[in-house]
């Protein structure tokens, strides 16, 4: 992979805005800034004609992009300013806000977030089975064999759906005032909503007593202990398959090989108490 803060980084950069944005002038792209935060695509902030832009480069395609490219129609969304829709590279206009990951929210905060989200993004653009999507990751890069006896034995499938983002890290929520925008929709589509809080709560590293507090916030009627229990197994198995998935492919950044390794240890912490 690219160095990020190399100069081939940024020339990279500033190639793949050229290719996206023809009519646009080299000499008047400018202030080319790496972003961190993403495993497998790279993002740039710069400037052009005084506006402030980020341009996103995929690493390596894998999903289909239209659902993606649907999603990105949405309010809550980055205005996508262009994209190539067989690649996934694509620019979009900067948003001036925080991120969550440098400003968290508390518990009935981040329930609100999802009640709204929820009732924004609509149904039927896309699905997005985790379970399928585990299974496809361990073809090439198998799972550790606590990841493998939980996928095995999970009973999990969706009580409720909605349109999901299915990737809510803190990385990919801004506050913006009194609102807040959502980025990076590669993975939205229909899915239990108690996905996308469990991935929330995972990304906000909530306490027990705070990850409650988000379910009890979110929810008028609870889910099960049981039902939540192993929706945690599932959320820290698709990260897990995934990043294993990410080495596999050459992606040897020092994140994703923390997240194969913390997410195998949160595995064997929640189906120690699990019964099966």
């Amino acid at each position: 992979m690219v160095e990020l803060t190399s100069d081939a980084g940024m020339d990279r950069a500033a190639r793949t805005i050229l290719r996206l944005m023809p009519t646009w002038r080299a000499d008047r792209v400018e202030r080319i800034t790496y972003l961190d935060g993403g495993y497998a695509n790279d993002n740039y902030r710069f400037e052009y004609g005084g506006e402030a832009f980020v341009v996103r480069i995929v690493g390596r395609p894998t999903r289909p992009r239209d659902p993606e490219m649907r999603f990105m129609q949405l309010p809550v969304a980055p205005e996508v300013v262009a994209a190539d829709r067989a690649r996934g590279d694509m620019i979009t206009r900067w948003i001036e806000g925080t991120l969550l990951a440098k400003s968290p929210a508390e518990p009935y905060e981040a329930a609100m977030y999802l009640q709204e989200l929820h009732g924004t993004v609509p149904r039927g653009i896309d699905r997005y089975d985790a379970v399928r999507i585990v299974r496809h990751y361990s073809r090439d890069a198998p799972v550790s064999r606590i990841a493998a006896t939980a996928l095995r034995q999970l009973d999990w499938s969706v009580e409720d759906t909605a349109g999901c983002h299915n990737d809510l890290n803190p990385w990919n929520v801004l506050r913006c005032g009194e609102t807040w925008r959502t980025l990076d929709w590669e993975f939205a589509g229909d899915n239990d909503p108690l996905f996308d809080l469990v991935g929330l709560g995972y990304g906000m590293e909530y306490s027990e007593d705070a990850f409650d507090a988000l379910v009890a916030a979110y929810y008028r009627n609870r889910p099960s202990d049981r039902r939540l229990a192993a929706t945690r197994i599932l959320y820290q198995l698709r990260e897990h398959a995934w990043a294993l998935h990410q080495i596999h492919l050459g992606n040897t950044r020092e994140g994703v090989a923390a997240q194969a390794n913390d997410t195998e240890r949160e595995l064997q912490r929640l189906t120690g108490g699990y019964e099966w």
